[in-house]
């Protein structure tokens, strides 16, 4: 059976390595000084050499060799180690073997000196997904191994990794390699197989890995798998199931004119070609940051890797738009990406992907949905009594969107106009009004962080932000009811921090307890106050 083309081209000694120059650098020096390491931490994404690093490594300490840079890759000990029988080279899957008892026959193992080589190599895979115990059991021998054992642990988490661990280990962050070298290595290797293979097409590679080897080759051996021995932009395309520049450039055109309609005739032509809707959305996603890149950048071919003609392409349909809609395109775009992993109609979002994109400007800032109607709420109909409401402001055509957006804001209710807090709980509410459950899991477990031009942040405990995200699509649409322009909620985890107006007091802020305290209201409306702070109705007992 023929090996995978990343197993068959796997390193064999540091010069082979791809686009991790500094770590090279450190490891030879180690071993041409005598001063290795007791152990590493290698992080870093999937497919950029970590456990090709650790094997050669582990080759370079046993090499018998005479190379004046070891491992010579030749002599009997490094044959061994690439072929996997090197019995002093010890390998653990720690995805699928992480229980204490394996860790427990390592700890057993470490004691004895070495059979054939002058060092035990231990490499521990995917480490981060060590149980608590294990990690436990791991502790001391990490930290006061025997001369001859050599620890190597590799993760593409390492923020897993607990801290007890990180601290014992010398840590090497491998990077994403990127393109240039990506299509350096790919095309070495086709030309030591006889493949002739165009620029453009290892460029459309290497922009599809996204930083990892191995998924460059494996994407490479799909291409080479067809017979033919010319790769060309064209056929990485077809093979690889992806939509070409024609269809990119197209859709966006589309979309600039503000025709929907064109749009979605493209969208259903290339869907009914087999093409991935996901991927179509991500490369979308690539094809507005070219147009961002070609727009500022002089010499755009540097940092894109296209060919001249497709350069003058994206050139030219840069001329037709501002940073306004790249910028609002790359983070719709985006959004509708992470929706999409959750999504079985992909198809649907890049649909309306586009028809948001293709609306105009002034359809955008007038365009104010009606907010559903809600039950009546005594505190607000005390706290506005005798307060005439503010004109509702109607910006014209000609009214740039951001000065639009700032006269809604400035005309807005005192809890609205710029401050994140009182936007926040606005939204919250609205939000729990539909759905009982959204106050509890993330109303009371946020907070917001500020607003400017347009984008709300909010703070979100990490162990609910899985639960926002997921409903941040009915976040923004009842944001832009509320305040009747485009209000971008942008989601993170982290300590939620509120502020002093809004410290909270068993889930009731210091005001509302205040409120309820000193102000004559009757138990039927303080029950309608935690219903609706809560999303739970109270019992009352006799």
């Amino acid at each position: 059976m023929q090996r995978a083309l990343y197993r068959a081209e796997r390193p064999e000694v540091f010069e082979d390595i791809i686009g991790q120059k500094h770590i090279v650098k450190i490891l030879q020096n180690q071993i041409r000084t005598g001063t290795v390491s007791q152990a590493y931490l290698f992080s870093g994404t999937h497919g950029t050499g970590k456990t090709s690093t650790a094997r050669i490594l582990a080759k370079a300490v046993n090499c018998t060799g005479t190379a004046d840079e070891p491992p010579c890759g030749r002599c009997d000990n490094c044959e061994a180690i690439r072929e996997g029988r090197f019995v002093d080279v010890i390998e653990l899957d720690a995805a699928s073997n992480n229980g204490v008892e394996d860790l427990r026959a390592i700890i057993e193992m470490v004691k004895y000196p070495p059979t054939i080589g002058k060092y035990k190599v231990y490499i521990i895979d995917e480490v981060h997904m060590l149980t608590q115990q294990a990690e436990n059991a791991f502790l001391k021998t990490l930290e006061e191994p025997p001369e001859h054992a050599i620890f190597i642990l590799a993760t593409t988490d390492p923020q897993k990794v607990r801290q007890t661990i990180r601290s014992r280990c010398m840590q090497l962050n491998f990077r994403r390699v990127t393109e240039d070298e990506l299509i350096a290595g790919m095309d070495r290797i086709c030309s030591k197989r006889g493949i002739s293979a165009t620029k453009d097409a290892l460029s459309t590679i290497a922009s599809r890995a996204d930083g990892s080897v191995r998924d460059a080759l494996s994407i490479l051996e799909q291409c080479i798998a067809s017979g033919d021995r010319e790769l060309t932009r064209p056929s990485v395309l077809e093979y690889t199931g992806a939509a070409g520049e024609d269809f990119f450039l197209a859709l966006t055109g589309a979309v600039i004119a503000h025709d929907a309609g064109k749009a979605l005739i493209y969208i259903d032509e290339i869907v009914k070609r087999g093409k991935d809707t996901r991927q179509i959305l991500k490369d979308w996603l690539r094809h507005m940051r070219d147009l961002m890149i070609v727009k500022y950048v002089g010499k755009a071919e540097r940092i894109i890797g296209a060919s001249t003609e497709n350069i003058e392409r994206l050139k030219a349909q840069a001329e037709g738009v501002d940073a306004v809609f790249i910028e609002k395109a790359i983070r719709l775009i985006s959004e509708y990406i992470n929706m999409g992993r959750y999504s079985e109609r992909p198809r649907i979002l890049l649909e309306t992907a586009a028809v948001r994109l293709a609306a105009p400007k002034s359809a955008i800032a007038a365009e104010r949905p009606a907010v559903r109607e809600r039950p009546a709420d005594t505190r607000l109909v005390k706290e506005t009594a005798g307060r005439t409401p503010a004109p509702e402001p109607e910006p014209a055509d000609d009214v740039p969107a951001d000065e639009a957006l700032a006269g809604m804001i400035a005309s807005a209710p005192r809890e609205q106009a710029g401050d994140p807090d009182g936007m926040w709980d606005l939204i919250v509410r609205e939000m729990a009004a539909a759905d009982r459950s959204f106050m509890g899991l993330i109303g009371r477990n946020s907070a917001a962080e500020g607003f400017d031009t347009g984008e709300l942040t909010v703070t979100v405990s990490p162990g609910k932000l899985s639960f926002a995200e997921d409903m941040k699509a009915d976040i923004n649409r009842v944001a832009k009811e509320l305040f009747g322009a485009d209000i971008y909620v942008s989601l993170k985890g982290g300590e939620i921090k509120k502020s002093a107006a809004h410290e909270t007091n068993n889930g009731i802020s210091e005001d509302e307890t205040s409120r309820i305290i000193n102000e004559d209201i009757s138990v039927s409306e303080v029950m309608e106050d935690v219903e609706d702070l809560f999303g739970i109705k109270p019992v009352m007992e006799d």
